[in-house]
């Protein structure tokens, strides 16, 4: 067995996968065997360029005659913005690029395992030669140190987390779902064309494959791979255990308001539901957590599942994060849809959202401690307000003081009604705000003032649709110009 390592001394990678654009934000994880292979021909040429190709070629079709198994350490994902110049005359025209890289911990290893095949003598000295050269792979940033050995292949099932699908696989197939990962075609079955060669159309450039009007390099075909997470990780580099919450960033060029939050909210559940289906492998096996119905479709009880939270954290009015928390621990395959979301589609021909992770843990990293919490969306009472239950300020309060108790919350020692969200671009009355889920009435709704005697944990939800981010609440020390 054949073993690549490929040490990263700064713990990055970056790399955009094939056929997406720089700008959407896409990791390509894992590193991709075709993206290795053209890195070997890279330091060859302008390295080695005394190797005969009689010797090298031998050496590359031995690691594309199979798609290799890959053990993958643990990874987040994460981006820096750059306004690059357009190379014109005005210093003023510079465009927005998105540098989105894996983060993994310095000196982590990603390996690569071609199980039948056995490099000896001169051509394991000449393979190791080349990628002794190697001093990147992906984008420049990506450094790293590279190394090749034999294997016996143990512990193929334990130590190989991504691998190829196997057509007799299906089980782990819905288990963990798939990812598509660039692999160079076999020599034996490539189809020989104007361009020449296996080894000529593997070392195709971008300019010779933009001539040729091609949509993929000839020698590059897909492979769909399982990918078993070896376990998420916290802001600090290290696993989440048991973790009962994750936090997105959310981009877009026209991001959306906060008056849109229940309708954000619903459509982020429905997708994710989607995805877990689609993994766990049926509609009878969606999580609770997501879902918040037991196994007989009933209504969960408690409030335990997780509830679905956009946020404007810097009070501008618009929605930069997505928070999911709950008070049950996420399992794997929910923490695998919860990494798979990748973004919605938004109405009316705006540009979809980008959702990025930014942090996964639970209650004492994800959120902020606080005595005095103001309203961020409206607060929408479960129950309706009829002439009888005397003043309308009073029956709110104790509305909010009830729903409290139904979220073990103590109550409030104080509950001042306001008239809105305070955002840096001034105040959005709460029937701005949408305020019903899908097919449902709009109700009223409400913001407050909230004053506790101890300090809770926040941001929470209360009142009808608090799941969806309705009635939600916010330390007010975190505001800064707006509620979130």
């Amino acid at each position: 067995m054949l073993v690549i390592e490929v040490r990263f001394p700064a713990g990055r990678y970056h790399a955009t996968p094939w056929g997406r654009n720089v700008n959407e934000g896409a990791v390509e994880w894992p590193p991709s065997p075709y993206r290795l292979l053209r890195a070997l021909i890279d330091v060859w040429k302008r390295k080695r360029p005394d190797l005969p190709e009689a010797e090298v070629e031998p050496v590359l079709s031995a690691l594309a005659s199979e798609p290799p198994l890959v053990a993958l350490p643990p990874a987040t994902f994460a981006h820096t913005r750059h306004w690059m110049s357009a190379n014109r005359t005005d210093e003023l025209d510079r465009r927005l690029i998105f540098d989105a890289f894996a983060v993994m911990a310095p000196g982590d290893v990603v390996r690569f395992g071609w199980p039948r095949v056995t490099l000896h003598g001169a051509q394991m000295e000449l393979l190791n030669g080349l990628l002794g050269s190697m001093n990147y792979l992906g984008r420049s940033e990506s450094w790293v140190e590279v190394v090749a050995s034999s294997g016996d292949g143990n512990g193929i099932s334990r130590e190989w987390n991504c691998r190829p699908v196997l057509r007799d696989g299906k089980s782990e197939e819905q288990m963990f779902g798939t990812t598509t990962v660039a692999c160079p075609v076999p020599p034996n079955e490539f189809v020989h064309q104007a361009e020449g060669s296996w080894l000529e159309a593997l070392s195709m450039s971008t300019a010779e494959l933009s001539i040729s009007r091609r949509d993929l390099p000839p020698a590059l075909r897909f492979v769909d791979y399982l990918r078993i997470e070896p376990g998420p990780m916290n802001a600090t580099g290290g696993k989440a255990v048991d973790a009962t919450g994750v936090l997105y960033s959310v981009k877009s060029e026209t991001g959306p308001g906060i008056i849109e939050t229940v309708e954000i909210a619903e459509r982020i559940r429905r997708k994710l539901m989607g995805i877990h289906k689609r993994i766990a492998g049926g509609p009878e096996k969606v999580s609770r957590n997501f879902s918040g119905k037991d196994a007989g479709g009933r209504p969960a009880q408690g409030h335990r599942h997780s509830h679905f939270l956009p946020m404007d954290k810097d009070g501008d009015g618009f929605i930069e994060h997505f928070l999911l928390i709950g008070k049950e621990p996420l399992d794997d395959v929910e923490l695998r849809a919860l990494k798979e979301i990748g973004g919605i589609w938004q109405p009316m021909g705006r540009p979809d959202l980008r959702m990025e992770i930014s942090e996964i843990g639970d209650g004492r990293n994800l959120l902020e401690p606080g005595k005095v919490f103001v309203s961020a969306t409206p607060f929408v009472p479960s129950r309706h307000y009829r002439k009888g239950r005397g003043d309308i300020a009073a029956w709110v309060a104790g509305e909010i003081r009830r729903e409290a108790g139904n979220h073990g919350l103590p109550e409030p020692a104080r509950i001042e009604l306001i008239e809105g969200a305070a955002t840096g671009g001034g105040l959005i009355k709460w029937e701005e705000f949408k305020r019903n889920r899908h097919g449902e009435c709009a109700r009223r709704g409400y913001g407050a003032r909230l004053e506790f005697r101890e300090e809770l944990p926040g941001p929470f939800a209360l009142g009808y649709a608090a799941h969806y981010g309705l009635g939600m609440f916010v330390v007010e020390d975190d505001k800064k110009k707006g509620p979130g």
